[in-house]
């Protein structure tokens, strides 16, 4: 079964055992509806076991949790850093054209015959997702835009892309 990371612990809040989790999501509240999760110490599902939501709340962008293993402040320190996980199965569809991070890392980048590498990471830093693309000596960043990229074929792991005049002279 594969498990998919939707969040990672921060931090604690409070001395209840409340944490501090970072959404990896473009929406606050995918963690709505769950009742348990998977929590592991690194994305491969290392050292996963089960943990129970017991309360959710908001802060900015921030989602607050606390779970019944977790009764004090102590208890939440032991979460720090811990990846929230659930399974891929479970992930609501997303509609035509749209791809979940976890779907597009390691997708090799291609314009017109040429590779320029593999989709290393998503950057959100705001406006709209940037990808960074490595061959292994250089990495490129790339816009996410409908301009830039053209194609996804998951089933090829390939992604097509139209980059903007200029933008490799950046990286020379």
């Amino acid at each position: 079964m594969k498990y998919i990371s939707i969040g990672q612990v921060v931090n604690t809040h409070g001395v209840s055992g409340e944490v501090k989790v970072k959404v990896f999501s473009d929406t606050i509240r995918r963690f709505e509806g769950i009742r348990q999760i998977q929590a592991a110490f690194d994305e491969t599902g290392a050292g996963g076991r089960v943990l129970t939501i017991s309360r959710l709340r908001y802060q900015k962008d921030m989602v607050l949790l606390t779970f019944e293993e977790a009764g004090n402040m102590a208890d939440a320190e032991k979460l720090k850093n811990i990846y929230l996980q659930t399974r891929e199965k479970d992930l609501p569809a997303l509609p035509e054209g749209r791809y979940y991070i976890y779907q597009l890392e390691g997708l090799s980048v291609w314009e017109k015959g040429v590779c320029y590498g593999r989709l290393t990471e998503v950057l959100q830093p705001g406006g709209n997702d940037v990808y960074t693309v490595s061959d292994g000596s250089r990495e490129i960043l790339i816009p996410a835009l409908k301009t830039v990229i053209k194609s996804v074929d998951l089933e090829q792991g390939r992604m097509e892309v139209e980059l903007p005049a200029g933008l490799l002279e950046i990286y020379e």
